[in-house]
Parts: C-alpha cells; sequence; structure tokens
C-alpha cells in the first residue's frame, strides 16, 4: 500500500462559495474506508429549495502521495466519491460515468456522458455531484468535469479511466 501524506492548503478557496471557520468544526468529513474527521471547511451548494453546505476535507486528512505506484489507490479514491455523491441525485440522462487521473498535473477529471443533453433537474444534479466530489479532494488536486452527449449512432469518445458509474 502507497504512503499517504497530508493534503495542503495549495488550493486557496478562491470562490465565495467555500469557507473555513478556523477552528469551529462544521460537521463531519466521511471518506473511503470508514475514514473521518471533523471539518471546518464546507462548500455552499446553492439548489433550487436554498443552500446546502457540503463538509469539505479537513486541512491534513492524508491523500496518496502523487507517484505511480498510488495511481489504483487516487482513482479508487475518485470512484468512490462520485459513486457516493451520486447517491439519491443520480441524473436521467447520465448514462455513464468515468474518473481519469492526471499524475503530472496533480488533477481529474470527471467524464459524464449523456443520453441526452441534461434538462433542469439533471443540470441541477450534475452540479450536486460535482460539488461534493470537489468538497472531497479541496487542497489535494484540482477536478475539472467535462460532459458528453452520446451521438446519434450511439456512440461516445471515451478517456482512459475507471468507470465509477455506468446504467443498466
Amino acid at each position: 500500500m502507497a504512503q499517504v501524506s497530508p493534503c495542503t492548503s495549495q488550493a486557496v478557496f478562491q470562490s465565495p462559495d467555500w469557507f473555513d471557520t478556523g477552528n469551529s468544526p462544521i460537521g463531519t468529513f466521511r471518506f473511503r474506508g470508514g475514514r473521518q474527521a471533523p471539518t471546518t471547511r464546507a462548500l455552499i451548494h446553492y439548489t433550487p429549495e436554498g443552500r446546502r453546505f457540503i463538509p469539505a476535507r479537513p486541512e491534513g486528512f492524508a491523500a496518496p502521495p502523487w507517484r505511480l505506484e498510488a495511481w489504483h489507490e487516487w482513482q479508487a479514491d475518485l470512484a468512490w466519491s462520485l459513486r457516493r455523491a451520486l447517491k439519491g441525485q443520480t441524473p436521467q440522462a447520465l448514462a455513464l460515468s468515468v474518473v481519469a487521473l492526471d499524475l503530472r498535473a496533480c488533477a481529474a477529471t470527471l467524464y459524464h456522458v449523456l443520453d441526452r443533453a441534461p434538462r433542469g433537474a439533471d443540470e441541477h444534479d450534475l452540479n450536486a455531484i460535482e460539488a461534493e466530489v470537489m468538497a472531497d479532494f479541496i487542497g489535494c488536486c484540482r477536478i475539472g468535469t467535462l460532459r458528453a452527449v452520446v451521438g446519434q449512432d450511439g456512440s461516445a469518445s471515451l478517456p482512459q479511466g475507471m468507470v465509477a458509474y455506468r446504467r443498466i
């Protein structure tokens, strides 16, 4: 198993939608393998019903190192995070989600393949899913997202990565 190291504050909260109370825990951050810790950081996600606070990775919460031997561990963490975020808010148009890791850039991309253009509820669910995954990795890596709609012939160009969700 790869050695873990703490995430640093490389990714400073640049968006007004993030906040850190400094010393007052606002919730519990839960992660793969049952790991959890109190956190002072959160993302504010705006929904049609109002605001929702998503507990974010606390500073110093251990993550795998950015080395080749930890590639599988990073992929598993990303896939777990995406699967958890999908619970209860899976967009109807979502056919497949793939997580792809770029070790050199310390970044990951979530690829959402849709069977049609997203509509209101789908768009809201996709935004919520992406916010939750970003909250899981704040300070550890950059998370980007790309969405693709399957072509008329049913084809889609997929990146190399781990399938985190597939509609059956």
